[in-house]
Protein backbone atom coordinates (compact mmCIF):
# COMPACT_ATOMS: atom_id res chain seq x y z
CA UNK A 1 0.00 0.00 0.00
CA UNK A 2 1.56 3.40 -1.01
CA UNK A 3 0.63 5.83 1.86
CA UNK A 4 2.58 8.82 -0.65
CA UNK A 5 0.07 8.13 -3.67
CA UNK A 6 -0.69 11.22 -5.77
CA UNK A 7 -0.87 14.07 -3.56
CA UNK A 8 -0.80 12.62 -0.69
CA UNK A 9 2.93 14.46 -0.13
CA UNK A 10 0.71 17.36 -0.20
CA UNK A 11 -2.52 16.03 2.05
CA UNK A 12 -1.39 13.33 4.10
CA UNK A 13 2.38 13.55 4.22
CA UNK A 14 4.42 13.45 6.92
CA UNK A 15 2.30 10.39 8.65
CA UNK A 16 3.62 9.34 11.67
CA UNK A 17 2.79 5.64 11.88
CA UNK A 18 -0.55 3.92 11.88
CA UNK A 19 -0.73 4.21 15.81
CA UNK A 20 -3.12 0.96 16.56
CA UNK A 21 -3.74 1.43 20.55
CA UNK A 22 -7.06 -0.28 22.12
CA UNK A 23 -9.79 1.58 22.39
CA UNK A 24 -12.33 -0.09 24.63
CA UNK A 25 -11.56 -3.40 23.27
CA UNK A 26 -13.68 -2.37 19.87
CA UNK A 27 -11.25 0.47 18.01
CA UNK A 28 -8.56 0.88 16.67
CA UNK A 29 -6.69 4.35 16.67
CA UNK A 30 -5.02 5.39 13.12
CA UNK A 31 -3.32 8.62 13.57
CA UNK A 32 -1.86 10.34 11.13
CA UNK A 33 -1.01 13.73 9.89
CA UNK A 34 -3.22 16.06 7.33
CA UNK A 35 -2.69 19.46 5.81
CA UNK A 36 -4.66 22.59 7.17
CA UNK A 37 -5.75 25.51 4.86
CA UNK A 38 -4.48 28.83 6.21
CA UNK A 39 -7.51 31.28 6.56
CA UNK A 40 -5.50 34.11 4.06
CA UNK A 41 -4.90 33.15 0.52
CA UNK A 42 -2.05 35.08 -0.98
CA UNK A 43 -2.43 36.13 -4.87
CA UNK A 44 -0.68 33.53 -6.91
CA UNK A 45 2.36 36.63 -7.16
CA UNK A 46 3.46 36.67 -3.83
CA UNK A 47 6.52 34.89 -3.62
CA UNK A 48 8.73 36.92 -1.32
CA UNK A 49 7.55 38.27 2.25
CA UNK A 50 9.08 41.33 3.88
CA UNK A 51 8.01 41.03 8.21
CA UNK A 52 8.33 44.64 9.23
CA UNK A 53 8.05 45.42 13.39
CA UNK A 54 6.57 48.65 13.33
CA UNK A 55 5.21 48.44 17.18
CA UNK A 56 6.47 51.19 19.31
CA UNK A 57 8.25 51.13 22.14
CA UNK A 58 6.03 52.02 25.24
CA UNK A 59 4.85 52.33 28.60
CA UNK A 60 1.99 52.46 27.12
CA UNK A 61 1.70 49.30 26.05
CA UNK A 62 1.05 47.67 29.31
CA UNK A 63 -2.15 48.41 31.35
CA UNK A 64 -1.34 51.01 33.97
CA UNK A 65 -0.96 48.68 37.09
CA UNK A 66 1.81 46.74 34.77
CA UNK A 67 3.52 50.22 34.56
CA UNK A 68 4.93 51.14 37.78
CA UNK A 69 8.45 50.52 38.64
CA UNK A 70 9.12 49.80 35.32
CA UNK A 71 12.78 52.02 33.80
CA UNK A 72 13.75 52.26 30.60
CA UNK A 73 16.07 49.53 30.64
CA UNK A 74 13.48 47.16 31.91
CA UNK A 75 11.08 48.59 29.05
CA UNK A 76 13.71 47.54 26.56
CA UNK A 77 14.35 44.33 27.71
CA UNK A 78 10.81 43.66 28.02
CA UNK A 79 10.84 45.17 24.68
CA UNK A 80 13.29 42.90 23.08
CA UNK A 81 11.78 39.72 24.52
CA UNK A 82 8.43 40.48 23.39
CA UNK A 83 9.56 40.74 19.94
CA UNK A 84 12.11 38.44 19.71
CA UNK A 85 9.93 35.55 20.60
CA UNK A 86 6.67 36.93 18.51
CA UNK A 87 8.94 36.67 15.48
CA UNK A 88 10.83 33.10 16.30
CA UNK A 89 7.09 31.55 16.74
CA UNK A 90 6.03 33.15 13.39
CA UNK A 91 8.98 32.10 11.58
CA UNK A 92 9.08 28.74 13.27
CA UNK A 93 5.64 27.97 11.56
CA UNK A 94 6.36 29.44 8.00
CA UNK A 95 9.82 27.20 8.02
CA UNK A 96 7.48 24.14 8.87
CA UNK A 97 5.04 24.79 6.12
CA UNK A 98 5.13 23.56 2.57
CA UNK A 99 5.23 26.74 0.71
CA UNK A 100 9.11 27.14 0.73
CA UNK A 101 9.38 30.36 -0.79
CA UNK A 102 7.91 31.48 2.70
CA UNK A 103 10.72 30.16 4.18
CA UNK A 104 13.46 33.14 4.19
CA UNK A 105 11.45 36.14 4.71
CA UNK A 106 13.60 39.38 4.95
CA UNK A 107 13.17 41.17 8.58
CA UNK A 108 13.00 44.91 9.04
CA UNK A 109 12.26 47.11 12.20
CA UNK A 110 11.22 50.55 11.88
CA UNK A 111 9.39 51.25 15.26
CA UNK A 112 6.67 53.56 15.43
CA UNK A 113 6.84 56.65 17.90
CA UNK A 114 3.30 57.41 18.34
CA UNK A 115 3.29 56.42 22.09
CA UNK A 116 0.09 58.66 22.96
CA UNK A 117 -2.34 57.10 20.77
CA UNK A 118 -1.28 54.15 19.84
CA UNK A 119 -1.64 54.50 16.68
CA UNK A 120 -0.79 55.57 13.56
CA UNK A 121 -1.78 55.77 9.64
CA UNK A 122 -1.24 52.70 7.86
CA UNK A 123 1.92 52.40 5.40
CA UNK A 124 0.92 54.36 2.18
CA UNK A 125 0.50 52.77 -1.37
CA UNK A 126 4.41 54.41 -2.38
CA UNK A 127 6.09 53.25 1.25
CA UNK A 128 4.74 49.89 0.30
CA UNK A 129 5.92 49.84 -3.04
CA UNK A 130 9.74 51.63 -2.29
CA UNK A 131 10.08 48.63 0.13
CA UNK A 132 8.73 45.93 -1.89
CA UNK A 133 11.34 47.10 -4.82
CA UNK A 134 14.31 47.98 -2.41
CA UNK A 135 14.20 43.79 -1.43
CA UNK A 136 12.64 42.23 -4.57
CA UNK A 137 9.53 41.27 -2.18
CA UNK A 138 6.01 40.93 -3.39
CA UNK A 139 3.95 41.43 0.19
CA UNK A 140 4.77 42.96 3.94
CA UNK A 141 3.60 41.38 7.01
CA UNK A 142 3.75 43.99 9.40
CA UNK A 143 3.50 43.62 13.52
CA UNK A 144 1.67 46.98 14.29
CA UNK A 145 0.79 47.26 17.69
CA UNK A 146 1.04 44.88 20.44
CA UNK A 147 0.17 44.96 23.98
CA UNK A 148 0.23 43.20 27.57
CA UNK A 149 -0.99 42.45 30.60
CA UNK A 150 -0.39 40.91 34.04
CA UNK A 151 -2.79 39.98 37.08
CA UNK A 152 -2.16 37.49 39.49
CA UNK A 153 -5.20 36.18 41.29
CA UNK A 154 -5.51 34.67 45.16
CA UNK A 155 -7.91 32.12 45.93
CA UNK A 156 -8.63 31.49 49.65
CA UNK A 157 -9.58 28.80 51.96
CA UNK A 158 -13.35 29.21 52.89
CA UNK A 159 -12.32 27.70 56.30
CA UNK A 160 -9.49 30.19 56.68
CA UNK A 161 -9.33 32.71 54.74
CA UNK A 162 -6.04 34.34 55.31
CA UNK A 163 -4.32 31.29 54.09
CA UNK A 164 -3.69 30.66 50.15
CA UNK A 165 -5.43 28.13 48.70
CA UNK A 166 -4.34 28.70 45.10
CA UNK A 167 -2.48 31.71 43.66
CA UNK A 168 -1.77 32.09 39.74
CA UNK A 169 -0.14 34.08 36.87
CA UNK A 170 -2.36 35.79 34.02
CA UNK A 171 -0.56 36.75 31.10
CA UNK A 172 -2.67 38.83 28.27
CA UNK A 173 -1.29 40.35 25.45
CA UNK A 174 -2.72 41.61 22.23
CA UNK A 175 -1.25 42.23 18.98
CA UNK A 176 -2.58 43.69 15.59
CA UNK A 177 -0.84 42.61 12.52
CA UNK A 178 -1.26 43.68 8.75
CA UNK A 179 -0.65 42.56 4.96
CA UNK A 180 0.43 45.16 3.14
CA UNK A 181 0.85 44.57 -1.18
CA UNK A 182 1.96 47.16 -3.45
CA UNK A 183 -0.60 47.54 -6.01
CA UNK A 184 -3.15 47.97 -3.02
CA UNK A 185 -4.21 51.15 -1.49
CA UNK A 186 -5.32 49.48 2.23
CA UNK A 187 -3.89 46.20 3.78
CA UNK A 188 -4.90 43.13 1.87
CA UNK A 189 -5.68 41.74 5.09
CA UNK A 190 -5.89 43.22 8.82
CA UNK A 191 -5.52 40.58 12.31
CA UNK A 192 -5.61 40.65 16.20
CA UNK A 193 -4.45 38.33 17.93
CA UNK A 194 -5.31 37.85 21.45
CA UNK A 195 -4.25 35.37 24.03
CA UNK A 196 -3.99 34.30 27.42
CA UNK A 197 -1.73 31.80 29.64
CA UNK A 198 -2.04 31.02 33.23
CA UNK A 199 0.65 29.57 35.29
CA UNK A 200 -0.38 28.21 38.90
CA UNK A 201 2.23 28.13 41.67
CA UNK A 202 0.23 27.27 44.86
CA UNK A 203 -2.51 24.59 43.78
CA UNK A 204 -4.54 23.30 46.94
CA UNK A 205 -2.24 25.00 49.03
CA UNK A 206 1.18 23.23 47.43
CA UNK A 207 3.73 25.35 46.07
CA UNK A 208 4.58 24.14 42.63
CA UNK A 209 7.42 25.39 40.30
CA UNK A 210 6.79 28.05 37.51
CA UNK A 211 8.79 29.73 34.67
CA UNK A 212 10.12 33.51 36.25
CA UNK A 213 7.87 36.22 34.63
CA UNK A 214 9.89 37.03 31.85
CA UNK A 215 9.92 33.40 30.76
CA UNK A 216 6.31 33.85 30.82
CA UNK A 217 5.93 36.41 28.69
CA UNK A 218 8.79 34.98 26.08
CA UNK A 219 6.41 31.84 25.71
CA UNK A 220 2.96 33.85 25.54
CA UNK A 221 4.34 35.98 22.58
CA UNK A 222 6.25 32.50 20.93
CA UNK A 223 2.64 30.91 21.32
CA UNK A 224 0.90 34.33 19.82
CA UNK A 225 3.41 34.37 16.85
CA UNK A 226 2.45 31.07 16.28
CA UNK A 227 -0.58 31.81 16.01
CA UNK A 228 -0.44 34.54 13.75
CA UNK A 229 1.93 31.74 11.57
CA UNK A 230 -1.27 29.51 11.21
CA UNK A 231 -3.13 32.15 10.06
CA UNK A 232 -1.21 32.68 7.03
CA UNK A 233 0.23 29.38 5.86
CA UNK A 234 -0.87 26.01 5.93
CA UNK A 235 -0.44 23.55 9.00
CA UNK A 236 0.18 19.90 10.01
CA UNK A 237 -2.02 18.59 12.54
CA UNK A 238 -2.71 15.53 13.84
CA UNK A 239 -5.74 13.79 13.51
CA UNK A 240 -7.19 10.18 14.17
CA UNK A 241 -9.45 7.67 12.98
CA UNK A 242 -11.51 5.31 15.05
CA UNK A 243 -10.52 1.81 13.14
CA UNK A 244 -13.46 -0.89 14.26
CA UNK A 245 -12.02 -4.30 14.96
CA UNK A 246 -15.13 -5.25 16.84
CA UNK A 247 -15.40 -8.92 18.44
CA UNK A 248 -15.98 -11.09 15.40
CA UNK A 249 -13.81 -13.39 14.15
CA UNK A 250 -12.97 -11.19 10.76
CA UNK A 251 -12.91 -8.04 12.33
CA UNK A 252 -10.13 -9.20 14.42
CA UNK A 253 -8.29 -11.13 11.83
CA UNK A 254 -8.33 -7.65 9.82
CA UNK A 255 -7.05 -5.82 12.78
CA UNK A 256 -4.15 -8.04 12.60
CA UNK A 257 -3.22 -7.33 9.63
CA UNK A 258 -3.58 -3.34 10.37
CA UNK A 259 -1.39 -3.94 13.27
CA UNK A 260 1.52 -5.71 11.03
CA UNK A 261 0.62 -2.73 7.91
CA UNK A 262 -0.87 -5.95 5.82
CA UNK A 263 -3.65 -3.20 4.65
CA UNK A 264 -4.51 -4.96 1.32
CA UNK A 265 -5.25 -7.75 3.21
CA UNK A 266 -7.47 -6.78 5.80
CA UNK A 267 -9.18 -4.47 3.41
CA UNK A 268 -10.04 -8.11 1.67
CA UNK A 269 -11.78 -9.27 4.57
CA UNK A 270 -13.54 -5.64 4.87
CA UNK A 271 -15.13 -5.97 1.33
CA UNK A 272 -16.27 -9.91 2.51
CA UNK A 273 -18.17 -8.17 5.73
CA UNK A 274 -20.21 -5.96 3.72
CA UNK A 275 -22.63 -8.98 2.25
CA UNK A 276 -23.07 -10.14 5.98
CA UNK A 277 -26.79 -9.96 7.25
CA UNK A 278 -25.73 -7.79 10.59
CA UNK A 279 -26.35 -4.62 9.30
CA UNK A 280 -23.77 -2.75 12.08
CA UNK A 281 -21.15 -4.98 10.60
CA UNK A 282 -21.70 -4.01 7.63
CA UNK A 283 -21.39 -0.50 8.79
CA UNK A 284 -18.01 -1.21 10.55
CA UNK A 285 -16.39 -2.56 7.11
CA UNK A 286 -17.43 0.15 5.37
CA UNK A 287 -15.75 2.45 7.71
CA UNK A 288 -12.55 0.86 7.97
CA UNK A 289 -12.52 1.11 4.27
CA UNK A 290 -13.06 4.95 4.21
CA UNK A 291 -10.05 4.91 6.54
CA UNK A 292 -8.58 3.07 3.76
CA UNK A 293 -8.94 4.95 0.92
CA UNK A 294 -8.44 8.33 2.80
CA UNK A 295 -4.54 6.76 3.67
CA UNK A 296 -4.33 6.91 -0.44
CA UNK A 297 -6.19 10.08 -0.45
CA UNK A 298 -8.97 8.90 -2.36
CA UNK A 299 -11.04 10.83 -0.15
CA UNK A 300 -14.00 10.91 -2.86
CA UNK A 301 -13.90 6.91 -2.59
CA UNK A 302 -13.49 7.30 1.28
CA UNK A 303 -16.76 9.78 1.09
CA UNK A 304 -18.73 7.27 -0.94
CA UNK A 305 -17.69 4.36 1.46
CA UNK A 306 -19.04 6.26 4.82
CA UNK A 307 -22.53 6.85 3.09
CA UNK A 308 -22.94 3.48 2.47
CA UNK A 309 -21.91 3.24 6.08
CA UNK A 310 -24.50 5.20 6.95
CA UNK A 311 -27.14 3.43 5.16
CA UNK A 312 -26.96 0.48 6.99
CA UNK A 313 -26.43 1.81 10.46
CA UNK A 314 -25.89 5.84 12.01
CA UNK A 315 -23.31 4.69 14.14
CA UNK A 316 -21.89 7.49 15.98
CA UNK A 317 -18.16 7.28 15.44
CA UNK A 318 -19.20 7.24 11.30
CA UNK A 319 -21.15 9.95 11.62
CA UNK A 320 -18.35 12.07 13.22
CA UNK A 321 -15.83 10.55 10.48
CA UNK A 322 -18.24 11.66 7.81
CA UNK A 323 -18.32 15.24 9.31
CA UNK A 324 -13.99 15.33 9.10
CA UNK A 325 -13.67 13.42 5.83
CA UNK A 326 -16.34 16.28 4.24
CA UNK A 327 -14.08 19.03 5.62
CA UNK A 328 -11.05 17.53 4.38
CA UNK A 329 -12.99 17.46 1.18
CA UNK A 330 -14.53 21.01 1.46
CA UNK A 331 -11.12 22.19 1.99
CA UNK A 332 -8.72 20.41 -0.54
CA UNK A 333 -8.31 22.81 -3.12
CA UNK A 334 -8.19 25.70 -1.29
CA UNK A 335 -4.86 23.93 0.32
CA UNK A 336 -3.52 22.85 -2.98
CA UNK A 337 -3.90 26.61 -4.18
CA UNK A 338 -2.02 27.68 -0.95
CA UNK A 339 0.70 25.50 -1.41
CA UNK A 340 0.84 25.81 -5.73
Amino acid sequence: MNLFKGHSKILVTLFVGLGLYGCAGIYSTVDFEVLEPATVSFPAHVGQLIIMNRAPVSLYVFEEEDRQGIKQEHLVMIDTAISKNTFRGLLSVLQQSPIERFHTPFWISDRRSDTTSLQDLILTKREVADLCNQYGADAIICLELYTMDIDQHNVHYSEAPSIVQTHYYEISNKLHWNIYLPERPKPFDSYTTVDTIFYTDIQDGLTQSIPSTLEMIQESYYKSGMKYGRYLVPVWIKTSRMLYKGKGDSLKKASKHTSRGEWDQAYEIWEGLTTSADSAIVSKAYNNMAIYHELEDNLDSAGHLLNLALEYDTLEVVRYYKEELDTRIMNRYEVLKQVR
